[in-house]
C-alpha cells in the first residue's frame, strides 16, 4: 500500500478520496476483473487454508459453476455438503458484486449474529489482500458492516422474523438456512420478499446444509421440481478434491453413518435409512427427521 491512504491505521485498506495513478496494466486488470468474476476470484481472492494458512483462492470447478449461476440467477439455493467452501465461494461473488457496482447493497444473514459476523469476516481478509487499485475506499468498516466510495454496502444479521423490513438490499445471503427455526424462517421470508423483489435484478441466495423438514426443505423440493423460481444447486461431496471412498470410510469411523448421511450426503428429511438400536440389535427404518428428533 502506498504511504499515507491507510483506513484508519490499517495499512492493507485504501480509504476513501484518495486518487491512485494506474498504469496501463493494472487499467485492462480492472477491466477484467469487471468483466468476470471467475478470472477475479482465482486471480485476486486469498482465503485461510487449515493446513496452509493464507493462499490463494484456486476454485474447484463446482465453485466456478455457483459464481457463474450467482451471475445468470436471481434466485438461487444450494444443497451442498458441510466443509465444503459454499460460503467463502459465496462470499467471494458477494464481495465482487460490491466492489464492481455502485450503491450496491447486500445483507448476510445466518441463524446466530455470530455466524454472519464470521462470514463478514471472511469477506474482509479477502478485502484486505487485494491490491490497493483493486480496492474502493473504505468509508466504514466494522464488525457488522462494510461502506465502500462507491456507495455498496455489506451488512451481517442475525436472521429474525422482522428480517430486513426497514433496508433496500440487492442481494442477500441465507447461509446455513435450514438451521433456522422453522417459524422464524418462515415469519423471515413473510416480511423480507417483498423488500428483496422489489428491484428487477435484485438476488436472493440461500445457501445450507439440509436438516429435517423445514422450510429449506420444502423450498428446495418446490425448487427441484421445478414449482419454484429458484435454481437448484446440488453438490456431491466427492466433488471436494481428497474426498473419496477412503474419506468416506474414515469419516464414518469417527463419526457414525447416520451424521455422514446427514452432514455429507445431504439426505432429505424424509429419507429413510437403515439404523441399528443398540439396545435391542434390531434394524429399524427412520428417515433423517426422525434421527434428529430422538438427539
Amino acid at each position: 500500500m502506498p504511504k499515507n491512504i491507510g483506513y484508519n491505521g490499517n495499512s492493507r485498506l485504501r480509504r476513501a478520496y484518495i486518487d491512485i495513478a494506474l498504469t496501463q496494466y493494472q487499467v485492462d486488470e480492472f477491466k477484467k476483473c469487471a468483466k468476470d468474476p471467475i478470472y477475479f476470484i482465482k486471480k485476486y481472492i486469498k482465503i485461510v487454508s487449515l493446513d496452509r494458512g493464507i493462499v490463494p483462492f484456486d476454485l474447484y470447478p463446482f465453485q466456478e459453476d455457483m459464481v457463474t449461476k450467482f451471475v445468470n440467477n436471481r434466485f438461487v439455493i444450494c444443497k451442498i455438503p458441510r466443509q465444503s467452501g459454499k460460503t467463502i465461494t459465496t462470499v467471494a461473488f458477494l464481495l465482487h458484486s460490491i466492489l464492481f457496482n455502485e450503491q450496491y447493497n447486500v445483507a448476510i444473514l445466518a441463524h446466530k449474529g455470530t455466524a454472519a459476523n464470521g462470514i463478514l469476516a471472511r469477506l474482509k481478509l479477502a478485502y484486505e489482500n487485494l491490491p490497493p487499485w483493486l480496492q474502493s475506499g473504505i468509508i466504514e468498516w466494522n464488525k457488522g458492516n462494510i461502506e465502500l466510495e462507491n456507495g455498496s454496502t455489506i451488512s451481517a444479521h442475525a436472521t429474525s422474523a422482522d428480517g430486513l423490513r426497514s433496508g433496500s438490499y440487492n442481494a442477500i445471503l441465507l447461509d446455513a438456512f435450514a438451521f433456522v427455526a422453522n417459524n422464524i424462517a418462515e415469519e423471515f421470508f413473510t416480511s423480507t420478499y417483498p423488500v428483496i423483489t422489489a428491484g428487477t435484478k435484485t438476488k436472493i441466495i440461500i445457501v445450507s446444509t439440509p436438516r429435517g423438514m423445514n422450510l429449506f426443505y420444502n423450498m428446495w423440493v418446490r425448487a427441484e421440481a421445478g414449482k419454484s423460481d429458484y435454481l437448484p444447486i446440488e453438490v456431491h461431496w466427492s466433488a471436494v478434491p481428497g474426498r473419496d471412498e477412503a474419506w468416506k470410510e474414515q469419516t464414518i469411523r469417527n463419526t457414525s453413518e447416520e451424521q455422514f448421511q446427514q452432514e455429507y450426503n445431504c439426505l432429505h428429511g424424509d429419507t429413510p435409512i437403515e439404523v441399528l438400536d443398540t439396545l435391542t440389535n434390531e434394524i429399524k427404518i427412520l428417515s433423517i427427521k426422525e434421527l434428529y428428533d430422538l438427539v
